[in-house]
């Protein structure tokens, strides 16, 4: 099973400027009003991806 994850450009005010440029769930880009790219969707595989919906990368040291 895996999930979609889109990139997003941008990061809102006030928040955490390593957001910037990543891949996270569109809920997560909605939920924080980020810009997702058009065209940049992928799938992953869920442990890869945080609480809140973040892509944490391939290697992500969640526990599986």
């Amino acid at each position: 099973m895996t999930i979609k994850v889109y990139r997003f450009a941008q990061h809102p005010i006030n928040n955490d400027e390593s957001l910037s440029g990543g891949y996270a769930t569109m809920e997560f880009i909605v939920l924080n009003k980020l810009t997702a790219i058009p065209d940049s969707e992928m799938d992953v595989d869920p442990t890869h991806v945080d609480q809140e919906g973040r892509y944490l990368g391939l290697n992500s040291s969640r526990p599986k």
